[in-house]
């Protein structure tokens, strides 16, 4: 995987240019350029980014709104986020917390630089790198805007022009300035004069903080621009090697020998170059031992994995994802290829779409399929944990099990009930959510999702048993709470069906002991071609096929009771029904009918059907849960049919 981002970054660094100039300082712009953030914006409607801009010919500073967050002004922001070096001193004029101008970026860019510029193991490349006059300004702005409190220094408050000290000197007031900390106090102001801020949190800025100098921003300065790219290319980059490094070793992702990192910066914590997952070692001072990196890789592998952060993250299951491309050598298009494949995985309405573009990028390219490793992680301040790696997953078979989605909800119209059938939907009917659960956890259940979801990617066998188990553990729990879908057990058969043409179930097996018969043949023609049209489920097993058509029974009677504030439903156990009760219910279902005989419409030879298929039923090996989901088919699926008629009527077909 770690060749995959080298492989991506390669890409981004090569339409970009970097390989195609000698200069060292063009290099490291181009480079730093795809490490900032990705302007996007945090809420609805514009956004904009909010600056402290310095006057430093009048002597007074303001905060005010710059330019509007979108991707477009990527570049002109030239925004880094400390999130991968937490313990870095915060020094760039562009980033993501707009409280660290508040008090020690100035401070911090002071003191580093006088402190490198003494370092005889720095000083030189210093020297090169970084004109004094960018020293000088940092000087200039730390004594004039900046005021000393005990050992650390804060933004001066009397250097603020005029109207804005004023209303800092109200929220003062009101505050009890002497009580709380000076920053929070500039948090209170910077919320009140933000137009639209107030029906904010207090300290909800947006997601962009700058820093202006007398107009422009440090990179429109052109006599300071190339030093403070320096400055911010040594803290995300260069120190990692003049610092730590460990000379003439083997780099464990091109295999040439060189310089190489003591210390691995990756933030995605996992490294190996055979293995599919590798965790460094405890001792971070020897991780070279156990994954070395060189320079150039190590610039293409956090390319890569900075535009698979920024670009190609997104949640599946409401799971943190980061799809990785799996390349073997550079590519041209993937940022349109692979991001659109996000939208294949949720299986969106548009999703075909998708599938259009994708197949004319890949038929412009040499290689004529493409694959992507999918990582769910979850990730805070101090930790990116791994929660599931699918790796090398194959675009075409991808297609050709989503066309197996798309057959069915063509078959059975099921756009026309609004009712579309895809993996996405799964989860609702396998897994807790709001919809069964009050406040479910998703960590209890995330990673038996994800291996449901890596059989399917990877077409492995899934077992029958299992998925009805959770499937009527999760109805009984939407039933008491009012919130069950009417075509839930019709569409888990469908589901049932698609698995099994990925590949076979597991357990689904034939009938066993009396096999009761088929004596009557299947008057109603839409309930014979179902049974049919999923014979894995229902062909060689007629006690299935008798509780189907049970439940469509027991469907025309709840349909008479509508008017009632209970139905038969009330009557069935979703924990399960033993086989050995199966006969009790078909009495009192029928009792039920004959109540109810006058509004329901009886289908011919329905209770034949029934009685010959059951069969033997009370010595069955047919699990509980297993018999009551048979029921619930015949319910659904003859909802659907009264729903689907319903709709074609309206429709006036």
């Amino acid at each position: 995987m770690i060749n995959s981002f080298r492989m991506l970054g390669k890409s981004i660094l090569q339409k970009n240019g970097y390989y195609d100039t000698e200069d060292e300082n063009q290099k490291r712009e181009i480079y730093l350029k795809k490490q900032s953030i990705v302007p996007k914006q945090r809420g609805n409607g514009p956004e904009r980014a909010i600056a402290i801009h310095f006057d430093t010919q009048k002597h007074e500073f303001i905060f005010e709104l710059d330019k509007e967050i979108t991707p477009e002004n990527r570049d002109y922001f030239f925004a880094f986020s400390y999130s991968s070096f937490p313990r870095l001193k915060k020094k760039c004029l562009s980033t993501t917390q707009i409280n660290s101008f508040y008090t020690e970026v100035f401070s911090n860019s002071v003191d580093d630089l006088k402190k490198n510029r003494n370092d005889k193991q720095l000083d030189i490349w210093f020297s090169e790198s970084i004109s004094e006059n960018y020293d000088k300004l940092m000087q200039e702005i730390k004594d004039i805007f900046y005021v000393k409190v005990g050992k650390d220094y804060l933004l001066n408050k009397e250097m603020m022009r005029s109207d804005h000290k004023a209303i800092f000197r109200e929220i003062e007031k009101k505050e009890n300035a002497k009580t709380i900390p000076p920053e929070s106090i500039y948090t209170t102001f910077i919320s009140k004069i933000i137009p639209g801020n107030e029906e904010k949190s207090k300290g909800q800025f947006p997601a962009v903080a700058l820093v202006k100098i007398d107009g422009k921003t440090i990179i429109e300065h052109e006599d300071l621009k190339t030093s403070y790219i320096n400055l911010v290319y040594y803290d995300f980059f260069e120190r990692l090697f003049i610092k730590n490094t460990k000379k003439t070793k083997v780099c464990h992702t091109c295999t040439r020998t060189g310089d190489v990192i003591g210390e691995i910066p990756l933030q995605m914590k996992f490294y190996g170059t055979t293995n599919n997952l590798y965790f460094e070692n405890l001792n971070n001072s020897i991780a070279y031992k156990s994954f070395a990196i060189c320079r150039r890789c190590l610039k293409e592998v956090l390319t890569g994995m900075k535009f698979t952060e920024y670009e190609l993250k997104d949640r599946i299951f409401d799971i943190d994802c980061y799809l990785i491309p799996v390349l073997e050598a550079v590519e041209q298009d993937f940022q349109h290829k692979y991001k659109r494949i996000f939208n294949l995985l949720k299986a969106n309405k548009n999703y075909q779409e998708d599938v259009v573009e994708i197949e004319k990028l890949i038929k412009k390219s040499t290689k004529k399929d493409i694959k992507f490793s999918l990582l769910f992680f979850e990730k805070n301040k101090q930790e990116f944990n791994i929660i599931k790696l699918i790796s090398s997953i194959e675009y075409k078979k991808l297609i050709s099990k989503l066309m197996l989605f798309h057959d069915v909800n063509k078959t059975y119209d099921l756009s026309l009930l609004k009712r579309s059938l895809g993996f996405n939907d799964l989860r609702f009917h396998l897994f807790p959510s709001e919809k069964s659960h009050n406040k479910p956890d998703p960590r209890l259940y995330r990673k038996d999702i994800l291996d449901l979801l890596e059989s399917f990617l990877h077409g492995y066998s899934v077992n029958y048993h299992m998925l009805i188990k959770r499937f009527m553990h999760i109805y009984r729990l939407r039933f008491n709470r009012e919130n069950t879908d009417a075509l839930a057990a019709f569409k888990m058969v469908l589901w049932f069906s698609i698995f099994n043409k990925i590949k076979p179930l597991k357990g689904v097996g034939t009938m066993e002991g009396k096999a009761g018969n088929t004596v009557t043949e299947i008057q109603n023609e839409d309930y014979r071609k179902f049974i049919e049209a999923h014979q894995v489920i229902y062909e060689k097993n007629f006690h299935r096929q008798g509780l189907f058509l049970l439940g469509t029974v027991i469907n025309s009677i709840v349909y008479a009771q509508r008017d009632k504030s209970s139905s038969f439903m009330r009557k069935l156990n979703f924990s399960g029904i033993p086989a050995r009760q199966v006969n009790r219910l078909v009495g009192e279902v029928q009792n039920y009918y004959q109540i109810y005989n006058k509004d329901i419409y009886e289908e011919p030879g329905i209770w034949g059907n029934i009685m010959d298929r059951l069969q033997g039923i009370e010595e069955s090996s047919m699990k509980p849960e297993e018999i009551v989901f048979y029921i619930l088919t015949g319910i659904s699926y003859a909802k659907y049919i009264g729903i689907k008629k319903g709709m074609e009527k309206k429709e006036g077909k």
